[in-house]
């Protein structure tokens, strides 16, 4: 009976000890269970927001993008500006040129309609001389004395610029058409028969502007020496050390052609020519 009795308390105990036991063990699960859910919510949470971080840098991304777009447009048509300007730039001297050369003619077209003015007017006065004499009785002979020595020095002047600024006028025309050796023969020509006349600097250049459209460098610069030399209050003596300088650069004589640009840069600061020197040493110091 004792021993029954013990057998049932055993049994109890041991029924209450899996009771407890399991209820241990359900305590447990459930704040396992508990502790992954949160992880889970936090997951989700991270999640969203780094959704919400992707979706606000993928606008920010395309707004850069969009930007960068304007920018390379901006960049692009800057550098067609850019270009735009460098050839009206490298058309300028060619321009200056062309202004330089018209200018140029038409002063000469002055010149000769002053000298055709001068000579009628000297005829003129001659004529009036020997109307006087005819109406004073002098003998008949009188009218000759056109051609003796008091009339003969007011009117030779006159006859011979005439020639000389056709001439001149003439080899001029010929480098405008682009007949390069006429022109040289016809300013060599001038040279010779008028070498103090105003225009024989003039000449000289256009000689040596001749060689240059020829591609014949040393020419050209022995021409535009020979200007310097010769003439060196002429009014193209700017224009000789440009194109003197240009001729140093067309052989790949970079040192000379430096030299010479910013000689004339340093004499003659306010002319055109210092100007476009200056451009293109800028471009010689910066290759």
């Amino acid at each position: 009976m004792k021993s029954r009795n013990l057998f049932l308390a055993l049994f109890s105990l041991l029924l209450l000890g899996l009771v407890f036991l399991s209820a241990d063990t359900d305590d447990q699960s459930k704040k396992t269970y508990e502790l992954m859910y949160q992880d889970i919510q936090a997951l989700k949470l991270q999640v969203a927001e780094l959704s919400s971080l992707m979706k606000q840098n993928t606008a920010e991304l395309k707004e850069v993008k969009d930007q960068l777009k304007i920018l390379n447009d901006l960049l692009r048509r800057q550098h067609a500006a850019d270009e735009a300007l460098q050839t009206e730039i490298d058309n300028l001297p060619a321009q200056y040129q062309k202004v330089n050369s018209k200018l140029e003619e038409v002063q000469f077209e002055l010149s000769a309609l002053q000298n055709i003015q001068q000579a009628i007017q000297s005829l003129s006065d001659e004529l009036k001389a020997g109307q006087k004499g005819t109406v004073k009785g002098s003998k008949p002979a009188a009218p000759a004395k056109k051609e003796e020595p008091p009339a003969s020095p007011q009117a030779q002047p006159a006859v011979v610029t005439i020639p000389a600024q056709e001439m001149y006028n003439n080899a001029y025309s010929d480098y405008l058409k682009g007949n390069y050796e006429l022109a040289i023969d016809g300013f060599k020509l001038f040279l010779q028969q008028y070498p103090a006349t105003p225009l024989a600097d003039n000449a000289l250049y256009w000689i040596g502007e001749c060689y240059y459209s020829q591609e014949k460098y040393p020419e050209a610069i022995e021409n535009f020496n020979d200007l310097l030399l010769n003439y060196p209050n002429g009014d193209k003596v700017p224009a000789a050390y440009l194109k003197k300088g240009m001729s140093f650069v067309q052989q790949g004589k970079k040192d000379e052609a430096l030299a010479t640009l910013k000689l004339l840069v340093s004499k003659y600061p306010q002319q055109e020519e210092a100007r476009l020197a200056q451009q293109k040493i800028n471009e010689l110091v910066g290759k």
